[in-house]
């Protein structure tokens, strides 16, 4: 069976898929290592990903950054590495 164009529009001019979101984090083996940013969000789903795919690579990375920075494990292995920068810096 051959798709014709009509059926593929018409798969296109469908309603918006809503989709549940849930973002964590785990930077351990303890329940504390695991860090929640997004938790069931509901995020409607139009369009293509491939069109905004710099835009979701960007946000997610600053999302990790994020929890990153606020968890004390990933902090005390960051520091280091900064003053080590900054003493090649100068």
């Amino acid at each position: 069976m051959v798709a014709t164009k009509s059926d593929r529009t018409k798969s296109r001019d469908k309603e918006p898929l809503d989709v549940e979101l849930t973002l964590s984090f785990r930077f351990g083996d303890e329940a504390d290592d695991k860090i929640t940013m997004i938790d069931n969000r509901r995020i409607p789903m139009v369009g293509s990903v491939f069109e905004k795919r710099d835009l979701l690579i960007r946000n997610f990375v600053k999302l990790m950054v994020k929890a990153g920075v606020s968890q004390p494990k990933v902090v005390r292995e960051l520091l280091p590495a900064v003053r080590l920068l900054r003493r090649k810096q100068s």
